[in-house]
């Protein structure tokens, strides 16, 4: 057989063997149109989620139909875009109940805590699995109970405790209103509030959309939109360790919403506030950012947007009733924040300046004032409507921000698509005019979500409908 080998065959054999090999840890694609698939299982997978693995890839949770009820499925993928547990991701919960609207959260051990809805007992309850970096389950196989009180829990957000553990918030309606509760899980898997959690808020009329952020001293800082009296109000409270309320509780602060327990008030202006973000000062503190219709308190067509510093005692810092970030005379909303390393923030919206919605940033000092172009700089203002704006940092005390992108849905078909843009600490922005295409595939994509991945990096996630039904896809920037 020998008298037939060519040398030039040792080349071609070579040039496959590093081409398998680069396929097989490189499996990150650069067409925007093509992306990586985490999961087509059959039927709908939609809210993916995901954290960074500390090795430069990500931890993924989302919601999956492939058996007809809505379970809880993972996926790690590593930082050459390698799906490194089963194909189509490993069940978290697949009880026969519905399981859904999944969170993720770092366990500081390079593996995940996954929380979600879970409807086994009837009306919707709260549940969470640790799973570590091989994904094996460390906690009892169906996840431990957060909260099983008989009423409705609803509007789930969760984050890291610092010490291995979770806190989770939530709209509650045990006491015959929308209360916002919450409870802290330590790395056990053990509950450390009182079970079903302890409020945050409680009181007449009903709190919507909890967010929070941890205070650094095992607690955490939440906020909410009230609608106890006739206008919104925007509101919130810091939550020690052990559970126990430290703001609005004293005489500055008794004008909580209502009679109810203790809050402090972020913004009670005339007309409504809604849509809270909260941030933290890296000092205990946090800062706050809200559509504001106080300029237009009859027809809420434009909202300004506006931010509130609070130190770790709960004192207001800026002036009442918040200060100004932008306040054109049109519509602001969507605010989403992260802290700038400085001891500031970077905001990020949606804008109807240019009377279809674009996106525009915005830098911030601890002392409230702002760092870059007056009213924001665009971050994107292409054809047609963006929304859902987000930021992750980009390690130079700048910001990659990425949104859902509608400059070609022009026809009867939804046409999303997902772009990014990275900005300096500065404020230009450092990639194409209007941002770089993360997926432009055909039909819908919705929910995306990303983490940073290294320096200037993010992975980001999202349910796309290219296919059959709806799938998982996954995208490395840039």
């Amino acid at each position: 057989m020998l008298r037939y080998w060519r040398p030039e065959w040792f080349s071609v054999c070579l040039l496959s063997l590093l081409l398998s090999i680069g396929t097989a840890f490189a499996a990150w694609v650069a067409s925007p149109t093509e992306n990586v698939p985490l999961c087509t299982a059959k039927n709908e997978q939609h809210f993916p989620v995901l954290i960074a693995d500390g090795a430069g890839g990500a931890i993924v949770a989302w919601s999956d139909a492939r058996d007809a009820n809505r379970d809880i499925y993972a996926q790690r993928v590593s930082a050459t875009g390698e799906m490194l547990w089963n194909p189509d991701g490993i069940p978290v919960c697949d009880t026969p109940a519905a399981q859904s609207w999944p969170l993720i959260v770092a366990d500081g051990d390079d593996g995940a805590i996954v929380v979600w809805g879970d409807t086994r007992y009837g009306n919707q309850d709260i549940y969470a699995q640790r799973i570590d970096a091989s994904g094996t389950k460390l906690w009892q196989p169906e996840g431990i109970s957060v909260c099983t009180e008989p009423s409705l829990q609803d509007g789930l957000k969760a984050i890291a405790d610092g010490a291995g553990g979770v806190i989770v918030t939530w709209e509650d309606w045990r006491n015959g209103n929308q209360d916002v509760y919450a409870q802290k899980i330590d790395g056990t898997g053990k509950p450390v509030w009182e079970e079903n959690g302890v409020p945050a808020y409680k009181g007449e009329g009903d709190q919507y959309d909890p967010v929070l952020i941890a205070d650094g001293a095992g607690g955490a800082i939440f906020a909410w939109w009230d609608i106890s009296t006739p206008d919104w109000n925007i509101f919130a409270q810091r939550l020690s360790a052990a559970g126990v309320p430290m703001w609005g509780l004293d005489a500055r602060f008794q004008s909580a919403p209502t009679t109810g327990s203790p809050a402090m008030p972020i913004c009670t202006a005339m007309g409504n506030q809604g849509g809270p973000a909260v941030v933290s000062d890296a000092n205990g503190g946090a800062f706050f950012t809200w559509s504001d219709y106080r300029n237009d308190p009859r027809f809420y067509t434009s909202a300004q947007l506006y931010a509130q510093h609070v130190n770790a005692d709960g004192t207001a810092l800026w002036q009442k009733d918040g200060m100004p970030i932008c306040t054109l005379a049109v519509n602001q909303q969507q605010p989403s924040c992260l802290p700038d390393g400085a001891g500031g923030f970077i905001v990020v919206w949606w804008d109807e300046r240019d009377i279809f919605a674009d996106i525009y940033a915005q830098r911030v000092s601890a002392a409230g004032e702002v760092l870059w172009a007056m009213e924001g700089v665009p971050v994107c203002t292409g054809a047609g409507v963006q929304r859902e704006p987000r930021l992750v940092a980009a390690g130079d005390g700048g910001a990659i921000a990425y949104w859902l992108d509608y400059r070609e849905d022009f026809g009867d078909t939804t046409e999303d698509a997902i772009y990014a843009q990275r900005l300096s600490a500065n404020g230009e922005v450092l990639w194409e005019t209007d941002g770089v295409p993360v997926c432009t595939a055909k039909k819908e994509q919705i929910s995306p979500q990303a983490v940073v991945a290294g320096a200037g990096k993010a992975i980001i996630v999202w349910s796309d409908a290219r296919g059959e039904d709806y799938d998982v896809y996954i995208h490395r920037v840039p």
